[in-house]
């Protein structure tokens, strides 16, 4: 029996201060992570779903590739911005909620909580 998945405790994003990013991909990813991460999210987008053990032949994902593959998935994952459904990939809105939540408890640190509601 396969092991239970485990999920970081935390993610790191980095805000860029100067310049803002292209995509939300880039505050988490840079490099192959990156270019990983944008096929998954053209792939997820174009066919609603990306079953468990057909990334390889959908993505052309192989040899050490692998590896960033499931270090990308398991960070999409823990942020909501993918789900797994029934052992199909399917995008997610839960990411966009917890941003929005954090920018609602940074309008309450700063006083300006006639906006909230």
């Amino acid at each position: 029996m396969p092991r239970k998945r485990k999920f970081p405790d935390y993610v790191s994003i980095r805000v860029p201060v100067y310049q803002p990013p292209n995509s939300v991909l880039e505050l988490l990813f840079d490099g192959k992570t990156l270019e990983i991460a944008k096929r998954v999210i053209t792939y997820l987008k174009q066919n609603g779903g990306l079953f468990k053990d057909e990334y390889q032949e959908a993505l052309g994902v192989d040899g050490a590739d692998k590896v960033i593959y499931f270090r990308v998935m398991k960070k999409l994952l823990a942020l909501g911005m993918v789900r797994e459904d029934a052992g199909v990939y399917k995008l997610d809105e839960r990411f966009s909620e917890r941003m929005e939540n954090l920018a609602k408890m940074w309008k309450f640190e700063i006083g300006k909580v006639a906006e909230l509601w």
